[in-house]
């Protein structure tokens, strides 16, 4: 008779075959943070994130010293985090201090303390290597990310350029909200010639005209929430939220000069961030009025992201991180692993003049094609359309999302209709949904065929011409198109314009 595993036992296992767990401790001049990230490659995906607002750097202009409230906060938080990623099984720890610890007087005496609070070492970031980090996270975002990146912290605001994903000239300025006395948080004519000053040394800023800007950072993510908020925008992610450089002027010039009272009763402001969003609204008013970009797109991903992609090798952070992120999750969910890589290669012949970027989001939903399989068969495609569509992905702007959402829920028999796919419908154009649909029913043809499996999928083939689509059976697979893939196959060749053919092996 075998042995009952004990719960001791199964945990173990347990933790053995998951992905590696890396924790990452951001001791910044208003916030630590702890972010726990699975996987140790192109997609780490945070799995528990805990912010506390510490306020090291609150009195730092004043004394030169940390705050000594904010230091007792911070060291009881950081022996929480310590045992809170000994029980997760975290193996690997990341622990990054920026301005405020980095210019206090007293901030290397708090770095020993705080080290043996977590029993982890620190690095304390030069103004450089924090910016450069904070660039390398939009990088590993958004690839080809190209004109100027602005990271705000509490105590300091990091600026880099980039020429389509490469790291170029940086500065790091003491501009952050925690810097400004309530005195010129009241008048914002005082903070902005302090502003000004501070921006009319940086000489590059002027050569970002026409470029896109990416904001780093909580305080100016929750500038992109007021803007959705404000015009009822239906998609609440924040990676790659775009809006152009006069929509975003406007929305900061409304919350510059409003009160915390009053932003309170905006839809969607964060509490934590009322005091100091006025400030942040104006400190990126002001940059944008200099390097006058194109537009404003904002990344979720910034310092803690950043620091864990410089850490990878050159051909891992080459990877496309919607392809890495999309196999990943895939190869997690699939039934009998996944047929992804072929899939896509399957249906290519289907759509010859696709060109790069649809070929990539139908590569991308042939990797999610088998996420739904344990969900009931009534609603996997709106429930599909919704979990694509929030993905934690990146590599991916909101339009491609959408486009990537209505993909897998064709897999799944979906099509246009559906409460949250009429507010997603407006987001993107009439010819990059027909494209989704019917990239998404020629995935569903190939998993009817193949019940899922790489090896049956391999013994048919696709082929179109002018006039017709043809599906190839090899030799002694006629039993492969039954009555349901025969009907999706008849469905996608009308689709497509043609008639259906079938050539048997």
């Amino acid at each position: 008779m075998s042995e009952i595993p004990s719960a001791e036992s199964e945990g173990k296992a347990e933790k053995t075959n998951r992905a590696p767990l890396i924790a990452v401790v951001d001791v910044g001049s208003n916030s630590v943070r702890l972010v726990v990230f699975a996987g140790d490659g192109r997609w780490s995906v945070p799995v528990y994130n805990e912010r506390t607002l510490c306020g090291l750097g609150r009195k730092l202009g004043k004394t030169g010293r940390l705050d000594p409230d904010g230091v007792g906060l911070a060291l009881r938080h950081l022996k929480r985090f310590r045992r809170l990623g000994e029980d997760m099984g975290v193996t690997r720890w990341e622990v990054v201090a920026t301005e405020a610890v980095r210019v206090a007087e007293d901030g290397k005496d708090f770095v020993a303390e705080a080290e043996t609070c977590l029993g982890a070492p620190f690095r304390i970031l030069d103004g450089e290597l924090e910016a450069v980090t904070s660039a390398c996270g939009v990088v590993s975002g958004i690839p080809g990310a190209d004109g100027l990146t602005g990271d705000l912290g509490g105590g300091s605001l990091e600026i880099v350029t980039l020429e389509r994903g490469e790291v170029g000239d940086r500065a790091s300025l003491p501009l952050g909200p925690l810097r400004f006395p309530d005195k010129e948080r009241e008048d914002t004519t005082r903070a902005e010639a302090r502003i000004d000053r501070a921006l009319k040394k940086v000489g590059w800023l002027k050569d970002m005209e026409g470029r896109d800007f990416y904001p780093v950072g909580g305080a100016w993510r929750a500038l992109a929430n007021v803007h959705m908020g404000q015009n009822d925008y239906p998609l609440h992610v924040i990676h790659q939220y775009r809006m152009d450089l006069g929509d975003a002027l406007d929305i900061l010039k409304l919350v510059g000069r409003m009160g915390a009272q009053s932003l309170g009763r905006l839809p969607r402001v964060p509490k934590a961030r009322l005091a100091t969003l006025p400030i942040a609204a104006k400190l990126m008013e002001r940059l944008l009025l200099r390097a006058r970009p194109a537009g404003v797109v904002f990344s979720a991903h910034g310092l803690r992201e950043g620091w864990l992609y410089r850490s990878l090798a050159e051909e891992e952070r080459a990877l496309d991180p919607l392809i890495a992120g999309c196999a990943e999750y895939g190869r997690r969910e699939a039934r009998f692993g996944t047929p992804g890589e072929e899939l896509a290669r399957w249906t290519a012949p289907l759509f010859p003049e696709e060109g790069t970027e649809r070929a990539r989001l139908r590569t991308a939903a042939a990797y999610l094609s088998e996420v739904g399989w344990r969900d009931h068969p009534d609603y996997r495609a709106e429930d599909n359309f919704s979990r694509v569509l929030h993905l934690p992905l990146a590599g991916i702007d909101h339009p491609q999302r959408i486009m990537l959402a209505f993909m897998v829920s064709a897999r799944y028999g979906g099509g246009r209709t559906g409460l949250v796919k009429a507010r997603m419908r407006p987001l993107i154009e009439q010819r990059d949904l027909d494209y989704a649909l019917t990239a998404g029913r020629a995935l569903r043809l190939g998993l009817s065929l193949s019940g899922g499996t790489v090896e049956i999928l391999r013994k048919t083939s696709l082929a179109m011409d002018e006039g017709a689509v043809t599906l190839s059976l090899g030799k002694g697979a006629d039993y492969l198109l039954g009555d349901d893939a025969g009907r999706r196959f008849h469905a996608l060749a009308n689709r497509l314009g043609r008639k259906a053919k079938v050539k048997a092996g």
